[in-house]
């Protein structure tokens, strides 16, 4: 698990509206040696892998799952590893933590979980989040094609790179560049991108440091389901050691549990009860970073002593909470 250091410290960021735009004030030495930046993975995007052939659609009882095969696309694309390390260098420049794509496959495959990672049944994506635990991903789209208004054999360079919250997988920042590369003849498409980037970072940064800011400040944003076993004899409706029902109990650990109380009840019935919206620490006591699955662990361990069940941790999702109840002890 990787270490995830937070400084208790106001972090110096001041909205101002100029124009539609936000920005990050600027701060005293010691504010801006002590910001906290988000962790960042750099990855291909979807509409970058399908032109690839690197995605497909698989269908599983109805429901259509994406098989994402990364390691594939670094080799239908030689440009791929230098145009991600192009971004991860501008990002590193402003003292970004990062986590390699790259490096991070063979991570896994070193553990002997590749099958995981490039089979049907598990998304490649979730699998590097929950092995990365980024804050953000940033995915890179690019085409570098035919000028269609010239009658010269010039290239255009379109790209688009937009930042994803891998908790909430809402985007919050991006950049879109249509037409660049006209007077880049000779230029590959990675030195393209690091010349245009280095103009245009600088609000894209902003806007997830914002972000970041309501994060630390506010707690990062997952769901949380909890369900019982088909062959568990109790429903969520009964009573939890004859004091108050499993709805009840919930809820009021919630309430003691989560930051500032924050949480949307969307679902209560006698067999699921799911919660959107929930707030929750960024980090464990000791520095390390804290996800869905170590609140859905939390939640496990005290509902199984407080009303004498047996439950377990379903979670797969580093943003999507999932607790089974699978009978009474």
């Amino acid at each position: 698990m990787i270490k995830y250091k937070y400084y208790f410290l106001i972090v110096a960021i001041s909205l101002v509206t100029s124009c539609g735009n936000r920005n990050v004030k600027e701060g005293t030495h010691d504010e801006i040696k002590n910001l906290v930046y988000p962790t960042l993975m750099v990855i291909p995007s979807d509409a970058l892998l399908k032109r690839l052939g690197c995605i497909k659609e698989v269908e599983n009882h109805g429901v259509i799952h994406y098989d994402r095969n990364y390691s594939k696309s670094f080799i239908q694309d030689s440009e791929l590893k230098f145009v991600i390390a192009s971004i991860e260098e501008a990002f590193s420049k402003s003292n970004y933590p990062l986590e390699n794509l790259e490096h991070q496959i063979k991570q896994i495959n070193n553990e002997k979980a590749m099958d995981f990672v490039e089979g049907t049944s598990n998304d490649a994506k979730t699998i590097l989040m929950n092995t990365a635990r980024p804050d953000y991903i940033i995915e890179i789209d690019y085409e570098f094609k035919q000028d269609p208004n010239s009658r010269n054999p010039k290239k255009i360079l379109c790209y688009i790179l937009t930042a994803i919250d891998v908790y909430t997988n809402k985007t919050i920042a991006s950049i879109t560049r249509p037409d660049i590369g006209n007077n880049g003849e000779g230029k590959n498409i990675s030195l393209l991108i690091k010349e245009d980037l280095s103009n245009n970072i600088s609000d894209f940064q902003n806007q997830m440091n914002i972000r970041f800011n309501d994060l630390l400040t506010n707690g990062i944003e997952i769901t949380l389901r909890i369900t019982t076993d088909e062959n568990a004899k109790l429903n969520l409706g009964d009573e939890c050691l004859g004091t108050e029902n499993y709805n009840d109990w919930v809820n009021s650990w919630l309430k003691k549990n989560t930051v500032n109380s924050v949480y949307k009840s969307v679902k209560n019935t006698d067999k699921e009860l799911k919660f959107t919206n929930v707030r929750i620490k960024t980090q464990t006591k000791d520095g390390q970073k804290f996800t869905a699955y170590d609140f859905a662990n939390n939640i496990r361990e005290d509902i199984a002593k407080a009303c004498g069940v047996s439950a377990k941790n379903k979670t797969q999702s580093i943003a999507d909470a999932f607790i089974v109840l699978t009978g009474l002890k």
